[in-house]
């Protein structure tokens, strides 16, 4: 088929598609063949994104996932937007009335609201507009083996973060995390403060009890937080949540970038894109620490997708551009080494404050490629619960040898000074991480990685929203780690990320 007449068949699909960013859900029908599994497509900024619900979307008798089960007009709707990959963008909000319950000030504004009466207003959600960014109030846990010593207050909030007036709380802007492909969790929540019980699942949707039991804890944190409702806890509503969210994929099924240049269909010319293929044949064979880098039989190549597309490919030379350029980004996914240097939580360096000796490798320098961190094959979180570092959190990222990496947008963001009574040693994170947990000084900074499928749909990045888009996240890593890519490599990795 030729370039011209793939546009037009993406434009009838597009065109049919009918759904826009943001469009109210609507249950799917069951698909041809009379099962329960049914598809959904809306169209992203970078083409069509596909859903498959194994239960065909059926939201339950409560409808819990787009009920109003609190007091302030949210749902688990207003956050995880089905045409953003099932969480929200800037671009979503920007298109809410002023007065959406999205920028309900509870957790919605730049700041905690100063009156009772405040009610939701986008001119004082900055973070929600520009960032997709929701502020998260949390102490420093009292037995913590560090202290806050100072705060900055970039928004100018009435009642600073940190002060009296919120009890000490600190505020953290966090992106909501994706609420599809969760039969792929190894921890819940960016810093993992809804993992209650270890997760266990094994191949073949086996041991799922301990999943299932913190997503319908995180069902019900988030009824009575950001919804500000009552508790769910046993009710039909709380199931209902659970059932829709862990019968859900969401992958790019259609890559649609014509100032880039790129086209394709993710399911032509033996390539496994799309939802269907991350349903049916890779989340049956996941389980808890499948390929962990840190054991025996780990493959640093563990995207095969688009392996009919990779250069190496008989049919290479045969394939349209853009199919070419998603499969050499993936070879150089899989196949790119560089070396990972301090780590936090995975190698972390003796000359670094946060330093662990009690980390996996720890004090030795890694020759690995992206899969350390993204070993789960074909979805690309990790496949245990292993917390790190990578300098996103610190109030300056810095690269391999040192130097300060100036790449993120993070100025927008409170930077909290943390110090160390013990040692005196002193660090400025704008997120503490996985240490508002535990308190331990060593879990500064540490976050769990996301899941890379559905990227092209959810920009910005990172936990913070840091990364505008996939360009500015391959150029992070290209100058965290020293890669060494070309701009032409570079430019392949993006069109690869863009097609999960």
């Amino acid at each position: 088929m030729t370039r011209s007449a793939l546009t037009k068949v993406a434009l009838v699909l597009i065109g049919a598609v009918g759904v826009t960013a943001g469009a109210p859900f609507q249950p799917a029908r069951a698909d041809s063949d009379g099962d329960s599994d049914a598809t959904q497509l809306t169209v992203d900024g970078s083409g069509v994104l596909g859903s498959v619900s194994t239960n065909g979307f059926d939201t339950g008798t409560t409808n819990g996932f787009f009920a109003n089960l609190g007091t302030n007009g949210r749902t688990c709707g207003t956050c995880h937007v089905e045409a953003d990959a099932w969480t929200f963008t800037p671009q979503h909000a920007k298109s809410l009335a002023p007065n959406d319950p999205l920028f309900t000030p509870n957790d919605g504004s730049d700041c905690p609201p100063i009156s009772p009466s405040q009610g939701p207003n986008s001119a004082l959600s900055s973070e929600v507009l520009q960032y997709g960014l929701i502020r998260i109030e949390l102490g420093i846990p009292a037995t913590a083996s560090f202290a806050l010593a100072s705060t900055s207050n970039p928004k100018g909030c009435a009642i600073p973060p940190g002060s009296p007036g919120v009890g000490g709380q600190l505020f953290l802007f966090r992106r909501p995390l994706p609420s599809t492909n969760l039969i792929f969790e190894s921890a819940i929540m960016w810093d993992g403060r809804e993992t209650l019980e270890r997760v266990t699942t094994q191949a073949n949707f086996q041991s799922l009890a301990p999943l299932l039991f913190d997503l319908a804890d995180q069902a019900n944190s988030a009824t009575t937080g950001h919804a500000q409702g009552a508790s769910i806890v046993g009710a039909p509503a709380q199931t209902d949540i659970v059932t829709f969210e862990t019968n859900l994929y969401t992958a790019q099924s259609l890559l649609f970038q014509l100032r880039q240049g790129l086209f394709a269909f993710l399911t032509a010319d033996g390539a496994h894109g799309g939802p269907d293929y991350l349903e049916d044949t890779v989340a049956p064979a996941f389980f808890i620490g499948i390929n962990d880098p840190l054991k025996p039989g780990f493959s640093n190549a563990n995207f095969d997708l688009f392996a009919a597309w990779e250069p190496t490919s008989p049919q290479y030379k045969s394939l349209q551009p853009s199919e070419q350029a998603i499969g050499r980004g993936e070879a150089i996914f899989d196949n790119t080494t560089f070396v990972i240097h301090d780590v936090p939580g995975l190698n972390s360096a003796p000359s670094n404050p946060l330093y662990n000796p009690a980390d996996p490798l720890a004090g030795q320098d890694i020759q690995g490629g992206c899969a350390i961190c993204h070993n789960n094959p074909n979805v690309g979180n990790h496949s245990t619960s292993l917390p790190i570092n990578i300098g996103v959190t610190m109030a300056q990222p810095t690269n391999n040898d040192g130097s300060p990496n100036n790449v993120l947008d993070i100025a927008n963001l409170p930077v909290y000074t943390l110090q160390n009574p013990a040692t005196g040693a002193s660090v400025q994170v704008t997120d503490p991480g996985k240490a508002m947990l535990s308190g331990k000084w060593t879990d500064i900074g540490k976050t769990k990685g996301p899941m890379l499928r559905g990227l092209a749909g959810r920009a910005p990045y990172f936990h913070n929203g840091s990364a505008k888009d996939l360009a500015t996240v391959v150029n992070f890593y290209n100058q965290r780690f020293a890669i060494g890519l070309t701009p032409q490599q570079a430019n392949d990795l993006v069109a690869f990320l863009s097609a999960l």
